[in-house]
């Protein structure tokens, strides 16, 4: 029987991509963020590098834990002790963000850049009516007086969707269903048309005819306002229907990366291929659904080397020699010794 690096499992439904050719927009390198506690040092982040084009979709993707939001908040400065951004750099059209006065910082976060966070009921604020909410970067990045601010919010409401957006105006978020909260964050994050919007698990807990709706939705707008997108998922069927690129994340660490293409034609890192493998085929019967075996190691017991190593089939000795590094493999990125 062929090893599953020997036979790559392919998906039918990929959205079709062009490579690369939009300039970055976004741009990390080597990014370090741990966590000072009393037992010590974990590090949620580590050496993690991407770009992100202009006008593009990119998806990370990764188990619960892996680093996702802990990265999101990281571009928009929202690490709070005991997290520390250790080290790295993160650019924003060419101006690197770690270094920026909070001054310079706050005019951009929100306005440049703005995130969908990824459970809006605690994101919103229930004492406050959600067209106040969307009204207020409006009136502080934008300078519109209330009522401009309010009659933006209207609109705002009606271009996500929502019926009646006048009098939902004035509701509050407990009113409201979990579909339409999220398309409120969405309203809000929209307001000041930034040019890069980082979605952060956008459909969380939504069922699957509002997953598809909200999915709809954003790369609308996404393609209408020539916006650059960052949507954080572990869903592989999402990110196959609306990315461009893709980052597949592990233990803090970007394990692979590419095109959406090159990675479900060709997967070549041993987590990425599990991921493939464990994903139900529809009109395949089989008695048992694929795993990878063992857990995702805590921060506090992180291996040496590649972290990847105790759940890896193809594991050597020489996996837990030094840290891998991420290089191009096949023209996309891969860290893994055995490819």
């Amino acid at each position: 029987m062929k090893s599953a690096l020997q036979t790559p499992p392919k998906t039918a439904t990929v959205k079709k991509t062009a490579e690369r050719k939009n300039p970055a927009i976004l741009h990390i390198d080597t990014l370090n963020v741990h966590f000072e506690l009393s037992g010590g040092r974990l590090l949620a982040v580590r050496d993690l590098s991407f770009m992100l084009g202009e006008g593009r979709t990119m998806g990370l993707v990764g188990e619960s834990g892996c680093g996702k939001s802990v990265t999101a908040h990281s571009i928009l400065r929202l690490i709070r002790p005991p997290g520390v951004i250790a080290s790295g750099r993160i650019e924003y059209n060419g101006t690197e963000l770690l270094s920026l006065p909070e001054q310079g910082m706050t005019a951009i976060r929100g306005r440049e850049i703005a995130m969908i966070f990824q459970e809006p009921m605690t994101s919103l604020n229930p004492v406050l009516t959600v067209g106040y909410q969307i009204a207020e970067p409006l009136r502080i990045h934008l300078g519109m007086s209330d009522a401009q601010a309010r009659e933006k919010a209207v609109d705002l409401l009606e271009s996500v969707g929502i019926g009646d957006p006048a009098r939902r105006c004035s509701a509050y978020p407990h009113e409201l269903s979990g579909g339409m909260r999220q398309r409120v964050m969405i309203a809000m994050s929209l307001s000041t048309s930034p040019a890069v919007l980082i979605a952060d698990e956008p459909t969380t807990a939504l069922d699957v005819t509002i997953q598809a709706q909200i999915l709809d939705l954003l790369l609308g707008l996404q393609r209408e306002r020539r916006m650059s997108l960052l949507l954080i998922t572990h869903d592989l069927g999402v990110v196959a229907n609306i990315a461009d690129d893709v980052a597949i994340m592990y233990a803090g660490e970007i394990v692979e990366s590419g095109t959406v293409r090159q990675l479900f034609d060709s997967p070549l890192h041993p987590y990425t291929i599990g991921l493939f493998e464990a994903i139900p085929r529809i009109g395949k019967r089989v008695k048992r659904l694929a795993t990878i075996p063992g857990m995702v190691p805590s921060f506090s017991e992180r291996p040496q080397g590649c972290a990847f190593h105790p759940r890896c089939y193809n594991a050597a000795d020489e996996c837990l020699k030094a840290p891998i590094p991420l290089v191009p493999r096949k023209g996309h990125a891969v860290r893994c010794i055995r490819v």
